[in-house]
């Protein structure tokens, strides 16, 4: 495996997968006039500027942008919220959407459309909080990062307790607002829990299929999936390096595993794309974070990979596309998976 400076130097199309000509053109085709979302997303950095012709080129048209401080701090959320909004009204090619129409208009208009979510949210004891994030913009929270919070527990806790009554009435909150309600990070009894007690779907946004790694506690169970895909809910695969495979060459195949297995166990309909990646080193911000931010051992997460050969940053999105051509899936199949499955959810929760 070259090293990651020697693989950025290729040419992107050379990091592709290698395609038919009757391939190629179907995936470029589709990839261009499919709505293609990203449920999951940090490109709105302090360089965004520099990065900004690369998230154009990624032909995402939409984006939820997640937003919010490590701390649990919510006028720090607000407030780095407020940055964000300001970073997209200096582009005319960018929009924030409130709703799933804004997705379709921004894609008939050729421009992305950015919803934000909060990773972690950060309401604390105070479940009136969602009315003010939604108020300001927010129109998806993570219920639970990793560890233990008011609501509930994070899947690298040491114990398995599930929601609290302060998060079955925050579920209830964000029921009424129209929120989106991720459990990505969440433990798997608050997962089945918030699952149980949602009237609306609810989503994974940047997750695994456990079975295929088993180390890892981000990953979700077969019961977790299956569960979510009862409800009506949709699962988007993620590309982070280390959390989909424990092998030192990790890549663009590991993450089509991992989209096949889910579709396999709960149908093409409750699968979508959330690759939770940077366009800097991922796996130096992990090595950075473990000292500073949080444990990776609590998740079960090594630092064998460097770097995710085909889908290392997001301007390789297009990759997937041509991954999902290569794996036989149908045209429609496809569009469900880039935006289709994930834009009905919108509609259904959000409005």
């Amino acid at each position: 495996m070259i090293s990651r400076d020697e693989y950025l130097k290729m040419p992107l199309k050379e990091r592709f997968i290698k395609l038919d000509p009757e391939g190629e053109a179907r995936a470029e085709e589709l990839h261009n006039n499919s709505l293609v979302i990203d449920l999951h997303t940090h490109v709105l950095i302090e360089d965004f500027h520099a990065f900004l012709p690369r998230i154009q080129r990624s032909g995402v048209n939409g984006l939820f942008e997640a937003v919010g401080a490590v701390e649990e701090d919510f006028a720090l959320s607000m407030s780095h919220l407020g940055r964000y909004m300001k970073e997209i009204e200096k582009h005319p090619d960018f929009v924030p959407a409130l709703c799933a129409q804004d997705f379709l208009d921004a894609k008939e208009k050729g421009k992305q459309a950015v919803m934000f979510q909060l990773e972690p949210q950060s309401f604390g004891r105070n479940v009136d909080r969602a009315d003010i994030a939604y108020g300001l913009g927010i129109r998806m929270a993570l219920l639970v990062f990793n560890t233990r919070n008011y609501v509930g527990d994070g899947c690298g806790e040491r114990t398995n307790a599930g929601l609290s009554y302060l998060g079955l009435e925050l579920v209830e909150r964000m029921n009424e607002l129209g929120m989106l309600i991720d459990l990505s990070h969440c433990g798997i009894q608050t997962t089945l829990h918030a699952i149980e007690a949602s009237k609306d779907p609810v989503m994974f946004n940047h997750v695994g299929a456990r079975v295929l790694y088993p180390p890892m506690k981000r990953l979700k169970t077969d019961e977790e999936l299956l569960a979510l895909a009862k409800k009506g809910g949709i699962a988007g695969v993620s590309a982070i390096p280390n959390q989909l495979s424990g092998n030192v060459e990790q890549g663009i195949e590991d993450m089509l595993n991992h989209i096949d297995y889910i579709v396999k166990l709960i149908g093409v309909d409750h699968v979508a794309i959330g690759l939770d990646i940077v366009f800097g080193d991922h796996v130096e911000y992990h090595r950075r974070a473990a000292k500073t931010t949080f444990k990776l051992d609590y998740i079960g997460q090594g630092l064998d990979a460097p770097y995710m050969y085909g889908i290392e940053s997001p301007e390789e999105w297009p990759n997937i596309t041509r991954g999902l051509v290569a794996r036989g899936y149908s045209d429609d199949e496809i569009r469900n998976i880039l935006g289709g499955n994930a834009l009905r959810v919108i509609k259904e929760v959000v409005g």
